[in-house]
């Protein structure tokens, strides 16, 4: 839909985007949300603000409408919203069918129509299911503004509004009216006349329908209590709508107990017990507690009002059940009860009125008497325990419920019920709270009449302890040091004096009792000591002794004078004294087990929740240490830890299952800080596995847990394993590594058996499956991440984390081993990662279960891509994950459509399946999901994208996923994103609409969107924008034939102006902060995707005058890339010099040990440590030296500091390698000439080059694109033929030659094998072009022939004998050896013939460099140069190694034929061409070698013909031959004797040659004719030197003397049959007739032409050009006719 239609004020987004929107950003900040989408949410809400403030609206159903809308246009709020006759229609079904809005329903389904294809694929449930979102979605946006005042733009201007009293209550009243409507329509289907089939339903559609309804309603129902908790906070509520909210409670808490479950079968209980605390804690506060104050606000109107106040006592009546509020009540009762009796005169009228209305005969404090009690038989504190464990998702209400405790504290006296609740609630409350209840002066009163009793066991130990549990620190504050022991005495037995003396204020403060202390006595003193026996103690033998002389106070307990409590004056430990009863208590449970007494069973279990919390990380390590050195003072054991293990011992072994609970818990907490503890207790427990033995974890599991659906101990178990996991990592400790790795191994073996299982077994509280899941999900991903992410290039077991190698083994053969499509661990993985499709599991379950449901998925999808990125990089063969996930593509399509809290995982998933390679052929996604899901999820991509509240996060993963699509082999999927339309049959085969595809399709696409977006790239963080340009080359290179970009020019202009933006700083890179290394490095990323960009751009457009264009035409282009090219290369040097520091420091490890590895996408934008800092960091766990410390802290330190820079030189190196791809692909384009900034350009790269001597390691790529663009650049003032000064040649020449010959490019080492072959080509190419500028030779060679002469001896002299000797070298070798790749293979001379697999680069090398050579000679250099090149060539041994490999080279065959022959032949031709080297073969036996080297021993016995052995000929013809001619040519009469004795060596071949002509089997050639041409000229040549003179007169071997009579007399006269054929006249004249016979047969001489190459056989296999050769022949022929008589001048 066309965008164009709406207003640009028009605000076109929906409170499901607003929620979303600021739900990222207070989880991510402006890293996730552009904080400019604000303001757009504030235009948003200030036009709907309406909807804010009345819920009810959504609910509001006018029944003037009775038939759908026909406009196609409505406005709402004064928005303007484009709708159709679909959207019509849909909404006015929906509205009818559930009592919905229809002008909110028109509003919801016309955006969705904007963005999805609706139309065709979406059903009535889904466009419910968007609606009641969007209902639901009203309330949690109250909600995100109500308790955030700190919103970018927003700021606190919606807060004020909704934090207004009057607001305030109004949106709470409209709240109850939406409470009452969701009751009163809740199952509509009770109800409806309408049949379903009359709104084109099936029943089951329906039931679906309503199912999916009354989850939302739920949800809906449960926000609104949420909100109501937060409006009504310590707010005076007007009468009415404390009446109102009183009358809804009674109807929903009996909908809740009498209909709920019948309406929603199965439903968790759960969700009924978190409502019904919901509507207790509301209750509670519209009551008037003030939590500020932990009292009732007796300014409530109701509280004085007495017909409200009587309504509420009948309707709390009606809700008898809940037994919270019946203790409020009383509450409430007793206040206004004290009230009165304090002013009876101002509370008359209302005592008066209260009495009328409730005809009650008894007084409001008996009253409150009867409804405590009736709380308490309730169990009440049960409920409260209950109320909080129910909410404690959200610290907002266990912090009320500590309010309510406060306040509860002045009525009820501390006992062991209520410490327990105590700790219950605290422990779920925020730590700034539980200070303030510990510090309240109604606790600090109740407290006192606990600790004047210490260590009584009822009366104050037990209570003690529970209230302890919630707070180390006050727990430490009292019980540290204690100054009064109480005891039990018969008093009768002890002697002591009345003091009547006063006493000093510190004593009578230490024995101080409250005012609800029973009875009390004066002072005593003992007047002789007295034995007294501990708590719990039995033997008789075991007292303490209290001295004499010590003051005491006697407490009565009864009527008795004889029996009672005395508090002595008595100093002593209390921790020291809670660990002797403990291990008393151990003691007991050892004889007796569950057997004991409850009482002390239950103690001993809050002993170990104590001890639990002692050693937790909320307590420093110096203060848990000393605890438990107090603890462990009087005890028998080592330590108080060893008594709880051994009692978690006979638990277990006891199957005691909430023991061995709790003990599990207490492991859980020692882990962090005293993690030995636990490892040397499962290294001698029976718990796991031992000895081939089971181990009680898994008795438990079987017969305890499966048979009874509760799994609590095994969830603490996984949690044990996963901190157990993590401790295994901190690489300080001193357990031995051995120990850990066979527990570790026994645990995941435990929990992959229980993972595969888990699913199928039955749970009590479905809670504990999601949360056992959880555990499971998290203990895997952390020991594949930490085995497989650091070090990928040591094998597991080998790697600083190898304990975990084992377990990490096991893993991954259970999710990725080659099993069939059922594996159990890939089942229950991706039975998990589908869940949501389920709708009611979807919509309730963070209802239900907190995030914990959530986090199982979110945390299943980290794993699965986890496992898919192993199985690719481990190189492991296709699993079944894989196969489930393509098979399962359409659910996950569904439920990213649907779940804004799994897009990113699911789209992350889909961007790891697509990116993985495969043996086999990959899996096509778009198969798997079909059309219709293809296109539903290519449109709600669109919809993502183009949403105006950008969710950073989710468009980067989206663009990365769409660069994976494009890169993988996913080409259908590929065609449907960039497209719109899928791929078919008919536009993929048709050429013409392949081309045309992008252009005719009338759908939108994903590259339109992306285009769109980029628009916007100034508005985007750095690492989106990336991701955005990435995806869009990716697109553009994809079509780079078809591509219309519609917005050419404005796309093109934002990226020109993001590129023009970035200046990068010239400042070098230690003088600049973090924070601004980190900016520039991401800017240097960015700018290098733009240039991508405008490299494809220019290379596929002719749009000359675009702004990319004129930036490279620029003056200013040298000052502009100078920044990207100028690399500061100090921060490898600082790798190295801290790499030595850190091995020195630990000698056994090296930094590349902790090297990370990313294996989860996407990936981490701004995380630039190369190393896993947070290993490196547990090395120096147990060093507490100070010396330790600071090298710990400056090593880290360096290694983050060095990591960020590395990161800021890779990205400024890409961006340097971008604008080399945008460099050349302008330089290939353009026809016009490069101005003179590309001179400066070059002289820069290459200064660069010289400096910076960085051809190895990090900086190699970019030293490389310095040269090649050198090269790129030079090549277009050749192809353009610019002119350039000589001296700026020169200077680029001298510069050149320089690098060749520095250790960056070691071009010796390098060239003598041709490896690193792109170091060195480039400038052997570049000194070709500059030898090709040169426009005066003369001017060149008299400035730079010093140069030139030391160019040519670097690279052609000693470059040819360098490879030249290496392959002599390599032909006596049959193995691999050395750096060359030489191996033998047995197809080639019985396995004696080594092949050269570099042998092709090696040729190309010496071609290169004999195009220097020919360069040079084009230079027209002097005699006196030209000799001293050849004295170069002489002296390096170049000459000598080229005669030397010539006479060997028949070793190296291929077919039986030498493939070095002509190479060798053509060097030596073309280094002949100068006659001052000629001298130098000569000089070093040329002759010899042509002459006697075994590949002319085989050509001299003759018959070597083009079409028989094509490759000898080759050498004869084009090589020996050829060199014998030039030779002949520049030395003329003073090689006469060689020359002749080489015709006689090889005067067979020239027989057979010539005599070739007049065989019957003739082929004729143009080589043969070459190869014949050659003879000729050589006997002209020969008869022009007068050779039958010389050789009648010399012995020459195998030369035939005849004599023959002359035409013209009878006299006779001697020939030499050196040329057979061709000697004399006679034989020249026969050959001339025997060619006159193929001249004058044209059809025979057609039929007897041969090929003599492959381009020669293509011509003659066309008929057309077949004549044109055949023409060509008979020209050749007759040229040979001429010859045959022509006499050389």
């Amino acid at each position: 839909m066309n965008s164009s239609v709406y207003n640009k004020e028009d605000i076109l987004t929906s409170f499901v985007n607003v929620e979303n929107f600021i739900r990222a950003y207070s989880l991510d900040g402006s890293e996730s949300a552009s904080t400019y989408g604000f303001t757009t949410i504030d235009q948003f809400i200030d036009q709907n603000f309406e909807l804010l403030l009345d819920s009810q609206k959504f609910n509001t159903v006018d029944s003037n409408i009775t038939k759908p809308d026909t406009k196609q246009n409505v406005t709402i709020r004064g928005t303007c919203y484009k709708t159709c006759k679909e959207d019509n229609e849909s909404a006015f079904q929906i509205s009818k069918l559930f009592n919905l809005n229809y002008t909110e329903s028109i509003r919801v389904l016309s955006q969705m129509s904007n963005s999805w294809d609706f139309n065709n694929n979406a059903s009535i449930e889904i466009l419910t299911e968007c609606i009641l979102k969007e209902r639901n979605s009203t309330i949690n946006v109250i909600s995100l503004l109500f308790n955030d005042n700190k919103l970018p733009v927003i700021d606190n201007k919606y807060y004020d509004k909704l934090t207004d009293t009057k607001t305030k209550l109004s949106i709470v009243e409209n709240l109850i009216k939406s409470v009452n409507f969701i009751l009163s329509t809740f199952n509509i289907n009770d109800d409806i006349s309408t049949d379903p089939s009359d709104y084109k339903l099936s029943q089951q559609e329906f039931n679906d329908l309503l199912k999916m309804k009354n989850s939302y309603d739920l949800i809906y129902l449960t926000n609104i209590l949420k909100l109501l908790s937060n409006l009504v906070l310590n707010t005076l509520i007007p009468i009415k709508i404390v009446s109102a909210w009183f009358k809804v409670s009674i109807s929903l808490v009996s909908f809740l107990k009498n209909n709920l479950t019948s309406i929603i079968v199965n439903i968790p209980m759960n969700i009924i017990t978190k409502i019904e605390s919901l509507v207790t804690i509301n209750s509670i506060l519209i009551l008037g507690l003030d939590t500020t104050i932990s009292s009732i606000n007796i300014e409530s109107p109701y509280f004085n009002d007495a017909e409200c106040f009587t309504d509420i006592l009948n309707m709390i009546d009606d809700l008898t059940s809940d037994s919270v509020l019946s203790y409020m009540w009383s509450f409430v009762l007793y206040t206004k009860s004290f009230l009165i009796q304090e002013e009876p005169t101002k509370y008359q009228e209302f005592q008066k009125q209260f009495q009328e209305l409730t005809s009650i005969d008894i007084s409001m404090e008996q009253l409150s008497r009867l409804y405590a009690q009736r709380a308490e038989s309730q169990s009440v504190l049960k409920a409260i325990v209950k109320v909080s464990d129910s909410l404690a998702i959200d610290s907002l209400y266990p912090t009320i419920m500590s309010s309510f405790l406060a306040f509860q504290l002045n009525f009820t006296p501390i006992n062991t019920e209520v410490a327990v609740v105590i700790k219950r609630i605290l422990l779920n409350t925020p730590n700034e709270f539980v200070e303030k209840f510990l510090t309240s002066s109604i606790f600090e009163r109740k407290l006192s009449a606990l600790m004047v009793k210490l260590p009584l066991i009822d009366e104050a130990l037990i209570p003690l302890i529970n209230i302890c549990t919630s707070n180390i620190e006050f727990a430490n504050f009292y019980l540290h040091e204690l100054n009064s022991y109480a005891t039990s005495l018969n008093l009768g037995k002890i002697e002591y004096d009345i003091i009547d003396e006063d006493i000093t204020d510190e004593e009578n403060n230490k024995l101080t009792t409250p005012n609800a202390m029973p009875n009390t006595t004066d002072m005593i003193k003992l007047s002789k000591s007295v034995l007294i026996q501990p708590p719990l103690e039995t033997k008789n033998n075991v007292s303490l002794s209290i001295p004499k002389d010590t003051k005491a106070k006697i407490l009565q307990t009864g009527n008795s004078t004889n029996n009672g409590i005395v508090v002595f004056l008595y100093e002593y430990n209390g921790w020291s004294t809670m660990g002797y009863i403990f291990q008393t208590l151990c003691d007991m449970y050892t004889q007796q087990g569950e057997k004991l007494e409850t009482k002390y069973y239950e103690m001993m279990l809050s002993f170990v929740e104590l001890f639990a919390s002692v050693v937790s990380t909320g307590v420093p390590i110096e203060t848990s240490s000393i605890i438990l050195k107090d603890l462990s003072s009087n005890i028998d054991e080592e330590n108080i830890i060893s008594l709880v293990f051994k009692i978690f011992e006979i638990s277990i072994k006891n199957r005691d299952y909430n023991t061995a609970y709790t003990c599990c818990e207490f492991a859980n907490t020692l882990v962090p800080n005293y993690p030995q503890f636990v490892w040397q207790y499962l290294a001698r427990s029976d718990l796991l596995d031992k000895y081939g033995k089971t181990g009680l974890a898994n008795t438990i599991l079987g017969i305890l847990e499966l048979t009874n659906g509760t799994y609590k101990f095994t969830i603490s178990l996984s949690k044990l394993s996963n901190s157990l996991v993590e401790e295994s990592l901190l690489l300080g400790t001193n357990m031995p590594s051995k120990t850990k790795e066979d527990i570790l191994n026994k645990i995941v073996t435990h929990f992959l058996n229980v993972y595969e299982s888990y699913r199928f077994w039955k749970f009590e509280d479905i809670h504990e499956r999601f949360e056992l899941g959880s555990q499971l999900t998290k203990l895997f991903t952390n020991v594949l991440y930490n085995i497989y992410s650091i070090d990928p290039q040591t094998p597991p077991d080998k790697k600083v984390t190898h304990m975990l190698a084992k377990s990490g083994k096991l893993l991954i053969d259970g999710f990725l081993g080659v099993q069939s499509s059922g594996s159990n661990c890939a089942s229950s993985l991706i039975k998990i990662l589908t869940s949501y499709s389920d709708k009611q599991v979807y919509a309730l379950g963070n209802l239900v279960f907190g995030p914990v449901y959530n986090n199982l998925v979110v945390s299943s999808f980290d794993l699965a891509i986890l496992l898919v990125s192993l199985r690719d990089s481990l190189h492991m063969k296709k699993s079944s994950l894989e196969e489930l996930i393509y098979a399962n593509s359409s659910q996950l399509v569904d439920i990213y459509s649907l779940s804004r809290s799994l897009k990113r995982p699911i789209i992350n998933l889909l961007n790891t399946v697509v990116s993985t390679t495969w043996t086999d052929n990959n899996p096509l996604m778009l198969s798997y999901l079909g059309e219709v899901h293809a296109k539903i999820f290519v449109h709600v991509i669109e919809a993502d994208l183009e949403n105006p509240l950008d969710d950073f996060k989710l468009s980067n993963d989206i663009y990365e996923f769409l660069g994976a699509l494009l890169e993988g082999n996913q080409h259908g999927l590929s065609i449907l994103f960039l497209t719109g339309d899928l791929a078919t049959k008919e536009n993929i085969d048709d050429e013409d609409n392949k081309k045309e595809i992008v252009v005719k399709s009338n759908n939108k696409s994903v590259l339109t969107v992306l285009q769109n977006n980029a628009l916007k790239l100034e508005l985007l963080p750095d690492y989106v924008s990336c991701a955005l340009l990435d995806a869009i080359a990716l697109a553009f290179n994809s079509w780079v034939q078809k591509k219309k970009i519609q917005k050419d020019s404005e796309f093109i202009n934002i990226l020109m102006k993001v590129f023009k933006q970035f200046k990068p700083s010239p400042d070098p890179i230690e003088n600049l902060s973090d924070e601004k290394i980190l900016e520039i490095s991401n800017k240097f990323r960015l700018a290098s995707r733009v240039a991508e960009i405008f490299a494809l751009y220019v290379y596929s457009s002719d749009n000359v005058s675009s702004p990319i264009h004129q930036l490279l035409n620029s003056n200013d282009l040298f000052a502009m890339i100078r920044p990207y090219y100028d690399i500061q290369h100090e921060c490898a040097d600082l790798l190295d010099e801290i790499d030595e520091r850190f091995t020195k420091k630990f000698p056994k490890l090296t930094l590349n040990k902790f090297r990370s590895q990313s294996l989860i996408k996407p990936r981490t934008h701004h995380s630039c440590d190369l190393f896993n800092m947070d290993l490196i960091s547990t090395l120096f766990i147990g060093m507490t030296d100070n010396t330790d410390l600071l090298d710990r802290n400056s090593i880290i330190a360096d290694i983050k500091n060095v990591s960020l820079r590395l990161q800021y030189v890779n990205h400024q190196i890409a961006a340097a390698k971008a604008w080399g791809a945008l460099l050349t692909s302008f330089i290939k384009v353009t026809s016009e000439p490069l101005n003179d900034d590309y001179v400066d350009i070059i002289c820069f790269f290459l200064q660069t080059n010289i400096d910076g001597k960085m051809s190895n390691g990090l900086f190699s790529e970019v030293f490389q694109e310095r040269m090649e663009l050198c090269f790129y650049i030079l090549f277009s003032f050749h192809k353009t033929k610019k002119q350039i000064p000589v001296k700026q040649l020169i200077k680029i020449f001298t510069e050149l030659i320089i690098i060749l010959k520095s250790g960056s490019i070691d071009y010796l080492k390098n060239i003598a094998c041709s490896i690193n072959r792109e170091l060195y080509r480039p400038i052997l190419r570049s000194v070709l072009i500059i030898f090709n500028l040169i426009k005066d030779e003369e001017e060149f060679m008299d400035l730079a022939s010093d140069s030139v002469l030391e160019f040519f001896e670097w690279s052609f002299s000693k470059g040819i004998y360098l490879i030249l000797s290496n392959i002599l070298a390599d032909m006596t070798k049959k193995n691999v050896s050395g750096t060359c790749n030489m191996i033998t293979n047995s197809e080639f001379d019985n396995s004696k013939q080594p092949i050269y697999y570099d042998m092709d680069e090696k040729i190309q090398d010496i071609f290169i460099l004999l195009s220097v050579f020919n360069q040079i000679k084009q230079l027209k250099p002097s005699n006196s140069f030209k000799v001293i090149l050849a004295s170069s060539l002489n002296d390096v041994g170049t000459v000598k190694v080229i005669l030397n490999l010539y006479s060997s080279f028949p070793s190296i065959k291929l077919n039986n034929e030498p493939i070095l022959g002509n190479l060798i032949l053509t060097l030596v031709t073309e280094l002949c061409s100068l006659k001052e080297i000629s001298n130098v073969f000569i000089n070093n036996g040329l002759f010899a070698v042509l002459l006697e080297s075994s590949i002319s021993v085989i050509l001299q016995d003759g018959n070597i013909r083009p079409d028989n052995q094509p490759r000898l000929h080759n050498i004869w013809s084009n090589g020996i031959l050829s060199i014998m001619l030039l030779l002949l040519s520049e030395f003329g009469d003073t090689i006469l004797p060689e020359t002749c004795l080489f015709s006689s060596y090889f005067r067979k071949q020239i027989q057979s040659t010539i005599l070739s002509w007049s065989d019957t089997n003739l082929v004729v050639s143009t080589a043969l004719i070459r190869e014949t041409t050659q003879l000729i000229l050589l006997q002209r040549m020969l008869d022009k030197l007068n050779y039958q003179n010389y050789l009648l007169n010399s012995n020459v071997r195998n030369i035939e003397i005849e004599q023959i009579t002359t035409d013209n007399d009878l006299n006779e006269e001697q020939i030499a049959h050196l040329m057979i054929g061709l000697d004399t006249l006679d034989e020249r004249k026969l050959l001339n007739m025997k060619l006159n016979k193929l001249l004058t047969h044209p059809k025979y001489l057609n039929s007897r032409i041969i090929a003599s190459t492959q381009e020669e056989q293509h011509i003659l296999n066309d008929e057309t050009r077949r004549i044109e050769f055949v023409a060509h022949i008979n020209a050749s022929i007759k040229e040979l006719q001429v010859s045959l008589f022509e006499q050389l001048q």
